[in-house]
């Protein structure tokens, strides 16, 4: 029976949503022929469940079938948590470079509208440690489900801000004194030649369409991730290694925040 909200699958993203307490949850549903002791995950499984009963929420034991239909038949490892969903935190302003310590990178994305892509860089900004991630408003991917599932629970832990005018926040923040690189393959440069001592934000765009003219026009630099010399595809012919030209936005942005953080 639904009664409001969205269904987070997977054990991560449960377990992530139940540590924080972000989302007002209903219910913890557990696959009822799960077997713990032939699960690797089975301390993380029985955590979830710890603090789901700690919390007062109402644990389930209900079929596989019932669980594919609430999920739509993504992967959920037997463990799905009914909860309201999450929505970016508006962010007209980034806050001002830090003014001492390490460079800090701020992750902006434009028009991200793909949940695998979006999950992907939100674990990767988590990971690495950026210091926070700004989404244009409109066309991007909305905190699904899918996202948090694809970001291994990241989701569930940062804080993603939204802007209504992305070109507006990235020219308030070069004014603030950021850096703001731009990522593409076009008049590009190597991240290690952008200026170690300039807190920066990193902006990447859409798969396909990369970042939007009015969007280029605020970058001071553009990055790319160069490609090897030596590849495990050297037999392949240059023409048709060429048809390979690129990494997708989620691969990309990974790279990119290793290589300036």
């Amino acid at each position: 029976e639904y009664d409001g909200g969205e269904y987070l699958y997977g054990v991560s993203s449960v377990l992530c949503a139940l540590q924080t307490g972000r989302r007002s949850a209903t219910r913890l549903l557990l696959q009822d022929s799960m077997v713990l002791a032939k699960r690797k995950d089975a301390a993380l499984v029985r955590t979830a469940e710890r603090l789901a009963a700690e919390g007062g929420l109402p644990v389930s034991r209900v079929d596989k079938h019932s669980l594919n239909l609430l999920t739509r038949d993504r992967p959920h490892q037997g463990v799905v948590l009914q909860a309201e969903a999450l929505g970016f935190e508006p962010m007209p302003l980034l806050p001002p470079p830090p003014s001492e310590g390490a460079r800090a990178v701020w992750l902006a994305l434009d028009e991200v509208s793909d949940p695998q892509n979006l999950g992907s860089l939100l674990r990767s900004a988590l990971f690495l440690g950026a210091a926070g991630v700004l989404v244009s408003e409109k066309n991007s991917a909305p905190l699904t489900p899918a996202v948090s599932r694809a970001s291994a629970g990241a989701m569930e832990l940062l804080r993603v801000h939204s802007s209504r005018n992305l070109v507006r926040t990235l020219a308030a923040a070069r004014e603030a004194g950021w850096l703001v690189a731009g990522a593409a393959l076009e008049e590009s440069t190597l991240p290690s030649q952008l200026d170690r001592e300039r807190h920066t934000v990193l902006v990447l765009g859409s798969e396909g369409r990369g970042l939007r003219t009015s969007v280029l026009r605020e970058c001071d630099a553009v990055v790319r991730v160069p490609r090897g010399e030596a590849t495990a595809a050297a037999a392949v012919p240059a023409e048709q290694l060429a048809l390979v030209d690129s990494l997708n936005v989620g691969v990309a942005g990974g790279v990119l925040l290793h290589e300036l953080l």
